[in-house]
């Protein structure tokens, strides 16, 4: 009898060590201390391993985890996302880059490059609401010197749409979406002067709904 628990037991330790991830490629473990990527299209950040714990953000296609740890029997993954926090996101998508270029579309990797400006824009639009007394709203010279570099890197992403294998019903999206956002950045340079007051309301009536609709299609 006790040898027969004890060849449960040395079974189960086997199963649990060899589970591996959804998104991993068959033979291969999550290995701690490793960047993996988000595999799932937008999927949900938590402060706790169980999905009866509301969620705090949601991560995108492509985006990098730092791996600290797996829990519930694999499920799991305690994560340090880009912003330093220490969080978890569920296995099932989370995986090593193979797993990310055997989902991306041709337009993945440009659906990131301009997540990644949008990131950017909302976190200086935020910045015009300093939180303390030691933080200050950038002068009117540096916000347009940022707006100018975000521009920049949205004429780039726009040239690299061009010159893409994306249908053309993608790349008119795309387009019309990118100019969306030059609206959203064009507000922040002109915030002194009625850009405060237009950003919030394109932002929630017309850069949101087009940004969902873009990513859902097209991430």
């Amino acid at each position: 009898m006790k040898k027969i628990t004890l060849l449960v037991l040395l079974f189960a330790i086997l199963v649990l060590n060899g589970q591996t991830a959804e998104a991993f490629p068959a033979g291969e473990n999550p290995v701690i201390g490793q960047t993996y990527y988000i595999t799932g299209r937008n999927v949900w950040i938590r402060d706790e391993p169980n999905t009866n714990i509301e969620a705090i953000a949601s991560y995108r296609f492509g985006e990098p985890v730092t791996l600290l740890g797996v829990e519930g029997n694999g499920k799991w993954g305690h994560v340090r996302l880009c912003n330093g926090w220490d969080r978890y996101v569920h296995m099932d998508y989370v995986g090593p880059m193979s797993a990310v270029k055997a989902k991306q579309k041709d337009t993945s990797l440009l659906l990131i490059t301009l997540d990644r400006v949008y990131d950017d824009v909302e976190r200086l639009m935020e910045s015009m609401y300093p939180n303390g007394p030691n933080e200050k709203a950038p002068s009117p010279a540096q916000r347009t010197a940022s707006c100018k570099a975000l521009m920049q890197r949205l004429n780039d992403a726009g040239i690299n749409l061009e010159n893409s294998a994306a249908s053309a019903k993608a790349k008119n999206d795309i387009r019309d979406f990118i100019g969306k956002m030059k609206v959203l950045i064009n507000a922040l340079a002109e915030w002194d002067n009625g850009g405060e007051e237009q950003y919030t309301p394109y932002f929630l009536d017309t850069f949101m709904p087009a940004y969902d609709q873009v990513g859902d299609q097209y991430r």
